[in-house]
């Protein structure tokens, strides 16, 4: 009887709480967060006796993140919800959304974001919680001059932005503006300066938000840290890649010059047999010979045909140019026609953020897939979904077919010097993915995937087609 008049109000307050963020809390994108936020909350509940305070403003600020990941908000509308917050928790406006944006900035949930989306939910965290207008985050660039890597809010690059940052990438906090109204913290690590926080705010406020730059900083450096790591390491995945695809396409050009050349050769010198066949032999034998000779045309041209589509398939540069989802739907198209099995599609979300090593990494494991269906799984269904979600892209590639034992196979093709799965497995891991083949004897079989959507924070190496010079070359 006790655990019932206990459980209640906890509940109580924290269904009370999930109702102030209304339906910036639904749908399907974000249900999951919010269920695992709110276990969160309730094991904190039964593992520390009465509700608490600390507990509920720890289930609000894990909704402040879901919602600033998702963007499920405008300007304006963080203070209508922490008056909300503030009148039902009894606590002062000012001190609750101090308490909300400690726990929110440090989230669990901001760990599995690309450094530079997690760097960018920060800066929206500060501009909903803390008194600032603007807030923006600064670096040097290669001629040491202050540039501006994310900013939130109205514009902050002026003049005086630019210095308060130029000053604070020193190592010391700086301030400018009527009576010192924009404020610069460095983002220190290792006592090493590696970026600079700059915001506005009102005179009167400059003490609380130099609070929460000192914090935000704090919680930015190790953000920015992982940033750096994984630059140096996506430039050796890139190489790697690269050095890859290079081999596709040197095979593309082989099988342009050398096999498809010589398959049009004897296309040639079989019309010519044909020719020669009609004039030696008997009238009564011609029938048959000349219909073997159009058996044996027909299967070199269809030969010729799929041996194009494969060189076609195997340059880097057709896959760069086309959209992803165009670059699927092609694949399926021509393993339709060749099987006749009809795929099931589903290939949700924006991938214009891929980079092209993520790109090409997961449409080889798609073709990779489909080949194996092809000549294998004896299939008769098969379905590929790809989701572009806020941190990571996933992939997968399901069938009915007979199936396989992963570990035997995939050993047994290592051996015999045939990847393929081995190969797609080890591209993916080299851009930091999951990669994953669930199979048995009797099928069904699931080829899946996860990449993280990791993108250069720094301007100057915001795309990374230079890293393919002779794949992207027209």
């Amino acid at each position: 009887m006790r655990v019932v008049t206990c459980t209640a109000p906890r509940n109580t307050t924290l269904e009370a709480v999930a109702r102030i963020f209304g339906t910036r809390i639904e749908g399907e994108g974000i249900r999951t967060e919010v269920e695992r936020c709110r276990a969160r909350a309730d094991a904190l509940v039964t593992a520390g006796g009465d509700m608490s305070t600390a507990v509920a403003v720890g289930y609000a600020g894990d909704l402040f993140v879901l919602c600033t990941i998702e963007r499920r908000w405008w300007r304006g509308e963080a203070d209508r919800i922490i008056s909300k917050l503030a009148l039902l928790l009894d606590l002062s406006g000012d001190s609750l959304a101090l308490q909300l944006f400690l726990g929110a900035v440090r989230a669990p949930q901001l760990h599995d974001l690309p450094p530079a989306v997690a760097l960018e939910t920060q800066l929206r965290l500060l501009l909903a919680l803390a008194p600032i207008a603007e807030i923006s985050l600064w670096t040097k660039g290669s001629d040491a001059r202050a540039i501006c890597l994310v900013e939130e809010g109205s514009t902050t690059q002026t003049r005086r932005f630019r210095g308060v940052a130029t000053r604070a990438l020193e190592g010391v906090p700086a301030q400018s503006g009527s009576r010192g109204t924009i404020l610069g913290v460095p983002v220190s690590r290792w006592e090493t300066p590696w970026a600079a926080l700059v915001a506005r705010t009102r005179v009167e406020r400059r003490q609380t938000v130099s609070i929460y730059l000192a914090e935000a900083a704090a919680a930015m450096s190790p953000v920015i840290e992982r940033e750096l790591v994984l630059e140096r390491s996506a430039a050796r995945e890139r190489s790697l890649v690269r050095a890859s695809e290079r081999r596709l396409g040197r095979l593309a050009f082989d099988l342009h010059d050398g096999a498809l050349q010589h398959i049009a050769a004897f296309g040639a010198d079989l019309y010519l047999v044909r020719r020669q066949l009609t004039e030696l032999l008997p009238a009564d034998s011609q029938a048959i010979g000349v219909a073997r000779i159009n058996d044996l045309d027909a299967r070199i041209w269809e030969l010729d045909r799929v041996l194009r589509e494969l060189a076609h398939s195997l340059e880097p540069g057709s896959l760069i140019r086309r959209p992803l989802p165009r670059v699927i739907g092609d694949e399926v198209a021509a393993f339709t026609e060749r099987t006749g099995i009809h795929v099931q599609q589903r290939i949700n979300g924006d991938f214009s953020g891929m980079t092209v090593s993520q790109k090409i990494a997961l449409i080889r494991v798609v073709q990779e897939a489909l080949t194996n269906i092809r000549e294998h799984a004896n299939a008769a269904r098969v379905r590929i979904m790809i989701t572009a979600r806020t941190g990571r892209v996933d992939a997968r590639v399901e069938d009915d077919g007979v199936g396989f034992h992963v570990a035997r196979t995939l050993l047994d093709g290592a051996q015999r010097g045939r990847l393929g799965l081995v190969g797609s497995s080890e591209r993916i891991r080299l851009l930091g993915g999951r990669f994953d083949v669930r199979s048995q004897p009797g099928g069904p079989t699931t080829v899946s995937l996860s990449l993280p959507r990791w993108r250069p924070l720094s301007i100057e190496l915001a795309g990374d087609e230079a890293a393919f010079p002779a794949l992207v070359a027209e």
